[in-house]
């Protein structure tokens, strides 16, 4: 049975996140043949109608009103696909109308209204996932079948450093970004991705530390014709105790363009240790590439390829094919319980205290 998406937020621009990540993905087999878009949402009977063009749906199915999705008898799943800060209000008509609904991580921008798109999902009866596609990546559901295996043994450690000089010069649609009412930011969007795939890979933690700074307050970018005043965090720091008893740590900074980008996440064991190392803090749209330290060498980890850019692609075949590891597929009781980690992180950097979530 071929999926119906109705898409909120889909683009006629090829550089957009909604058409490289998951348009293109869903028009190349093996997806193709498991979807099909068959409405959208825009801001303007213009971009409808100019979106509906270039993608192929029915210019009577090109809405400008979040309603007309919800109520369209011929959508099966609304995926949306826009600025976190306008999560909630476009995801909740579809949930009171009974759709699946797919919204991009993170779920939406405060616990509340987190709180209030669970229950309108459980009142529906909607099923419900959450763009966390780390987990569905290929690296990620390799290291999950060696962790499992108890290749390594007993987890001692889990060490993540990542370091970024492209996230502070980013063009005008993203200055939302640099205000951190909105959460948009490497506290919230970045961090959540890592930490949901360690979680994934080796629990929760017992309890934890965190800390946030912002260094950077004004930015000069090649996109502006003035300086960019940012107060968002720049730098994010958690560390504490698995509840398996294992230490994790995770640093991530964004910094100028005179360092380089890079990503290492080191996860030991008492028999061996898993490397993932990459150019890309956003492991979630750019896969690292994956080591297993055993016998008293390195191999390199072949991995399959992942299905698009920014591996949402996986996460669509998942949804579809059900061929995953359990626990692969977020929904928004994941996703929940993913905000009151990071709700826990920032309690802890403003306080100064060690906190736990669970």
């Amino acid at each position: 049975m071929v999926i119906r998406i109705g898409m909120i937020g889909l683009t006629a621009s090829d550089d957009a996140w909604s058409v490289l990540a998951h348009v293109k993905p869903l028009l190349q087999e093996p997806l193709s043949s498991k979807y099909k878009i068959t409405a959208l949402v825009t801001t303007s009977p213009e971009s409808a109608a100019a979106s509906a063009k270039r993608w192929g749906v029915p210019l009577d199915k090109a809405y400008t009103n979040v309603e007309d999705i919800a109520n369209d008898i011929y959508v099966d799943l609304v995926v949306v696909n826009v600025k976190l800060p306008l999560h909630r209000n476009l995801a909740l008509p579809a949930l009171k109308a009974g759709k699946n609904v797919f919204v991009e991580w993170p779920l939406a921008t405060t616990m509340d209204e987190v709180s209030e798109l669970q229950a309108a999902a459980k009142e529906s009866g909607s099923k419900t996932f959450v763009g966390l596609q780390a987990r569905t990546a290929p690296f990620i559901q390799k290291a999950k079948v060696i962790i499992d295996s108890g290749a390594l043994g007993k987890i001692v450690s889990s060490t993540i450093v990542g370091i970024d000089n492209l996230l502070l010069y980013l063009p005008p649609k993203h200055d939302y970004e640099h205000d951190k009412r909105n959460r948009a930011n490497i506290s919230m969007i970045t961090s959540g991705h890592i930490l949901d795939a360690q979680a994934f890979l080796l629990g929760e933690y017992r309890h934890l530390k965190a800390t946030t700074n912002c260094f950077f307050p004004q930015v000069t970018t090649p996109h502006h014709t003035h300086t960019v005043n940012r107060d968002a965090p720049d730098s994010f720091m958690v560390q504490g105790v698995l509840m398996s008893g294992a230490t994790a740590s995770l640093s991530l900074v964004l910094t100028t363009s005179s360092n380089p980008s890079e990503f290492t996440w080191t996860i030991s064991g008492e028999k061996g240790t898993l490397r993932m190392e990459g150019p890309n803090i956003n492991i979630q749209m750019v896969g690292p590439k994956l080591s297993w330290y055993h016998d008293g060498a390195w191999e390199h980890v072949a991995l399959r390829e992942s299905l698009g850019f920014g591996q949402v692609g996986d996460l669509y075949q998942a949804i579809a094919a059900g061929d995953h590891i359990p626990g692969s597929i977020v929904d928004f009781d994941g996703a929940a319980l993913r905000q009151r980690m990071l709700e826990a992180c920032w309690k802890s950097d403003e306080q100064g205290t060690q906190e736990s979530y669970l």
